[in-house]
């Protein structure tokens, strides 16, 4: 008799491991692959006002970084870069690409330090007008007698 238990309790410890091998196989975490989905905010944008004093063009890469090389993500530096470009007369201002990171509310985010002024640059796909990208930018001055202010902007993708 005891031997017919030691086996039905084998059995069912053999079942149960099976199933917590199930359970845990199912619920892994995605693929890198899956993270590095294309990235709809990536690409080309322009002003969709003509004749606007603000940026007139914005480029944002992103760089898939979907292996791991000594620990560290590779290949390694920030996952996106944002390159701005503003109203300037005779030709536009290029104020360079930096690197930039998405945060948890969706929205790509830069910083660019211009000496004069901060500017923060925060850009997501619009949710009111699709295939637009909505750029939101807060200027803060270094001169406390010129005022700080925000302005956002609509692009299309070029």
């Amino acid at each position: 008799m005891n031997r017919v238990r030691l086996i039905g309790r084998l059995f069912m410890l053999a079942a149960a491991v099976s199933l917590i091998a199930f359970a845990t196989a199912s619920t892994a975490p995605p693929s890198a692959t899956v993270l590095c989905a294309v990235q709809e905010e990536a690409g080309n944008w322009q002003n969709t006002d003509p004749n606007t004093r603000s940026i007139t063009r914005i480029q944002l890469r992103f760089v898939c970084q979907d292996q791991i090389l000594n620990g560290e993500l590779y290949p390694p530096g920030p996952p996106w870069y944002v390159h701005v470009f503003g109203k300037c007369h005779p030709s536009d201002c290029d104020w360079g690409e930096v690197g930039a990171q998405r945060l948890s509310t969706g929205h790509v985010y830069a910083f660019y330090n211009q000496g004069f002024a901060r500017r923060y640059v925060y850009a997501r796909m619009s949710q009111y007008r699709p295939g637009q990208l909505w750029v939101w930018t807060w200027t803060n001055f270094t001169d406390p007698n010129r005022p700080d202010y925000g302005v956002h902007n609509w692009f299309q993708r070029q």
